[in-house]
C-alpha cells in the first residue's frame, strides 16, 4: 500500500514541498542581511556623525582659547595704559621707544606678558594691537611696534561694524604686515579681530590674535591623514572655504570639496539636515557618504565626506557571505529539481514521443482520437493514465479549433505589422526630444515653438495608426512637417525636393513607410559639409501594378560593410520561415524592409546603392493592387 503511494504522481510532487523549506530559509537569509544592513549603516552613520562632533568640538576649543586671548588683552590694564598714553598720543608728540624710558619699560612688559601667555598654551602665533592711526604693537612673531594702514587690512570694515564682537578670517601669509607675513603668501592663518573700546566706552583700536592654520586644524589633518578614503571640508558662516587651505581663497570652494554645488546649496539652505548621513556623487568621483555639523561657537560648518566603499566594507563582507551561501542554496535547489524533475517527467516522456509523432495532417484526416493517443503500455502511474484520458478529449477540441487557427493564422501577418509600426513612435519621440534638447541649449526659442507645432500635428498623424495604411498624401505631409523641423536645427545647410506623380497621392502604403528612411539619411548620410540635399520622388508602373518611392542624398555614402550587411539581409529574406522579430533600437532600413515584406510579400522590393557622384539612393517597391483591393 505504501508502495503503491509512492508510485502516483501526487505522491511525487510531495517531494517538491522541500523546495518550500528553502524558500523560507531564504526569506530568513533575507529579513537577517536587511536588518544586519540597516545596522551597520546606523553604526557607520552614528561614527561619522561622531567624527563631526568631535572635529567641530576641536575646533571651538581652538577657537575659545584665541577669544579668550583676545578678551585678556582688552581688559588688560597694561593695555589700557598703552593706548592711553603711547598708541595714540596727541598730534605732534614723537613719542618711541629711545624718546621715553617709560614707554619703553611698558612696552616691553606688555609684550612680555603677551609672549608668556603665547608660549605656555600656544593659544596664538602673533598678537597684535592696532590704534586708530595704524600704530600697531605685536607680540609673538614679531615683537616691537610698527605702523600699518589698517584700513587695508581684510578685516577692518567688518570689524568696526561688528563694534566690539569678535570677526574670524582666514588670512594669507603675503597679506599680513611685515615682518609679521614674513613674506610668505602660501602659509595661512586666522585672524580674530576684535574693536578695542575703553571704560567710556569709546573705541581706541583692534586686537587682532593670530593663529598659524596649521596648528588650529592639524586635529582635522591627523584625522584625514589617517584615512585616505575620508575627505574634512570647513566653510565660514559666510561660504568661504577655510579647509583644506591649499588653495588660494580667490578658488571656487567646489574645486577644493567632494561634494556638489548642488549638495552645498542644500546644506546650506538647510535641507539636509545636520548630523543625518546623505549619499552625493561629485562629477567624475565614486559615490560618497556626507554628514555635516555646524558650530554654535563659531557658525562653522563642518563636511565630512568618505568613500562609500570604504564606510561600508564590513556591509560588503557580509554581502559577500550572503550571496556565497545563496549561491549554495539555489545549488542545492538545482540538485533537487533535478531528480524531482526526472522522477516526474519520465512517463511524461513516453506520452510525448506518441504525441510527436501526431501532425496537422492527422488532425485534418480526423483519425480517431484514442487511436492517436491511447498509450501501447498503460502508466503504473493513475495521474499518467488519467492524463491519456484526458489527451484523447483534448484531440475532440482540437479538431474542432483547427479551421478557427487557419482563420487566426491569416491574421498574424497584419498584427506583426501593426506591431512594427508601434515600434516607430517610442522611436519617433526619442530623436525629437533630444532635437528639442539641443535646440534649447542654444537659446533657439522661436524655433522650438515652430518646432514643437510640427512635432504636435505629426503625434496626431501617428498616435492613430491604421492597420489598413495611410494615403501616399498623408504620409509625405507628414515627411515634409518632420523635415521642416530638421531644417529649422540645420537652417540653409538642409535642402530638400519632393517630385511625386500626381496619380500617387491616393495609394495606400504602410504608415511609417517613408520618414524612416529620410531620418536615416540626415543621422548617417549627411556626413559631410553643408549644403545637405535631400530628393524624394515617385512613380507608377500601371502595367505591372507597381509604384516605388526613392530617396536621394549627396552625403559620402554607405560603407562598403554596411552596404554588404544591408544587402546580404535582403537577400535572406527568401529563406525565411518566419518574420524576424525587431527592438526598438532595430528602427531604419531593416525595419522598412520587414513592413514591406509583411504587406507585399515576395512582391515587395528594396534597392540599395551608393550613387556614382556621391550619396545614397534607397529605392522601395510596392503593388498598387494591393492598396486599391
Amino acid at each position: 500500500m505504501i508502495r503503491y503511494r509512492f508510485r502516483t504522481l501526487q505522491q511525487s510532487l510531495f517531494i517538491y514541498y522541500s523546495a518550500v523549506f528553502i524558500v523560507f530559509a531564504l526569506i530568513v537569509a533575507g529579513l537577517l542581511y536587511v536588518f544586519l544592513a540597516n545596522d551597520i549603516r546606523s553604526r557607520s552613520e552614528e561614527q561619522q556623525k561622531q567624527l563631526g562632533a568631535s572635529l567641530v568640538s576641536n575646533l571651538d576649543q581652538e577657537v575659545v582659547k584665541m577669544n579668550n586671548f583676545s578678551m585678556n588683552i582688552v581688559y588688560s590694564n597694561l593695555v589700557k595704559e598703552h593706548f592711553s598714553h603711547y598708541l595714540s598720543p596727541a598730534e605732534g608728540s614723537e613719542q618711541g621707544l629711545a624718546a621715553d624710558p617709560a614707554f619703553y619699560k611698558d612696552t616691553t612688559t606688555l609684550i612680555d606678558v603677551i609672549l608668556a601667555i603665547i608660549s605656555s598654551s600656544n593659544t596664538a602665533k602673533q598678537a597684535n594691537i592696532y590704534d586708530v592711526n595704524g600704530k600697531m604693537l605685536g607680540a609673538g612673531a614679531f615683537n616691537g611696534q610698527m605702523n600699518v594702514d589698517l584700513t587695508q587690512r581684510p578685516w577692518y570694515n567688518e570689524t568696526w561694524n561688528r563694534n566690539g564682537w569678535r570677526v574670524i578670517t582666514m588670512l594669507d601669509g603675503g597679506s599680513l604686515p611685515m615682518p609679521t607675513g614674513e613674506g610668505e603668501s602660501d602659509s595661512r592663518y586666522v585672524s580674530l579681530t576684535r574693536v578695542y573700546k575703553n571704560g567710556n566706552y569709546v573705541s581706541q583700536g583692534v586686537v587682532e590674535i593670530l593663529q598659524d592654520a596649521q596648528t588650529m586644524f592639524n586635529y582635522l589633518h591627523e584625522i584625514q591623514a589617517g584615512n585616505e578614503e575620508l575627505h574634512i571640508d570647513v566653510i565660514d558662516e559666510r561660504g568661504l572655504l577655510l579647509y583644506p587651505f591649499s588653495r588660494s581663497s580667490s578658488e571656487d570652494v567646489e574645486a577644493t570639496m567632494m561634494i556638489s554645488s548642488e549638495d552645498l546649496a542644500m546644506i546650506r539652505t538647510g535641507q539636509y539636515p545636520p548630523g543625518e548621513m546623505q549619499e552625493v556623487v561629485h562629477t567624475g568621483n565614486s559615490p560618497q557618504m556626507m554628514t555635516y555639523m555646524t558650530s554654535a561657537e563659531t557658525g562653522w560648518t563642518v563636511i565630512v565626506t568618505q568613500s562609500k566603499q570604504s564606510l561600508f566594507t564590513n556591509l560588503n563582507r557580509m554581502a559577500t557571505l550572503f550571496i556565497g551561501a545563496t549561491l549554495g542554496m539555489l545549488l542545492l535547489i538545482l540538485v533537487l529539481s533535478y531528480l524531482i524533475s526526472k522522477r516526474v517527467t519520465l512517463p511524461l516522456h513516453r506520452l510525448q514521443r506518441i504525441i510527436q509523432k501526431i501532425g496537422v495532417q492527422d488532425l485534418a484526416t480526423g483519425q480517431d482520437s484514442g487511436h492517436l493517443f491511447k498509450l501501447d503500455h498503460p502508466s503504473s502511474i493513475r495521474e499518467m493514465d488519467e492524463l491519456n484520458d484526458t489527451f484523447v478529449l483534448l484531440n475532440q477540441q482540437l479538431m474542432q479549433s483547427f479551421q478557427d487557427m487557419l482563420a487566426l493564422k491569416s491574421q498574424e501577418t497584419d498584427t506583426r505589422l501593426f506591431a512594427l509600426q508601434s515600434q516607430m513612435n517610442p522611436h519617433f519621440l526619442y530623436n525629437n526630444i533630444t532635437n528639442i534638447s539641443i535646440m534649447a541649449e542654444e537659446g533657439m526659442n522661436d524655433q522650438i515653438v515652430a518646432f514643437c507645432g510640427h512635432i504636435t500635428a505629426m503625434l496626431r498623424y501617428i498616435s492613430a495608426p491604421n492597420p489598413e495604411g495611410v494615403t501616399l498624401s498623408e504620409e509625405m505631409n507628414y515627411c515634409e512637417r518632420y523635415l521642416e523641423c530638421m531644417k529649422i536645427r540645420f537652417e540653409e545647410d538642409l535642402h530638400y525636393t519632393f517630385h511625386i506623380q500626381e496619380a500617387m497621392h491616393h495609394i495606400r502604403i504602410p504608415m511609417l513607410l517613408i520618414q524612416p528612411l529620410l531620418e536615416n539619411t540626415i543621422k548617417y548620410g549627411l556626413g559631410d559639409s553643408p549644403p545637405w540635399k535631400l530628393y524624394v520622388g515617385g512613380e507608377l508602373n500601371e502595367a505591372e501594378e507597381t509604384w516605388q518611392i526613392i530617396v536621394e542624398d549627396n552625403g559620402p555614402g554607405m560603407e562598403p560593410e554596411v552596404l554588404t550587411s544591408i544587402q546580404a539581409y535582403i537577400a535572406s529574406s527568401e529563406e525565411w520561415e518566419r518574420i524576424p522579430e525587431l527592438a526598438i533600437n532595430g528602427m531604419g532600413l531593416r525595419n522598412i524592409w520587414v513592413r514591406l515584406k509583411l504587406w507585399y510579400g515576395s512582391r515587395a522590393q528594396m534597392h540599395i546603392e551608393n550613387r556614382p557622384n556621391g550619396g545614397v539612393r534607397i529605392t522601395v517597391v510596392g503593388l498598387i493592387r494591393k492598396e486599391r483591393g
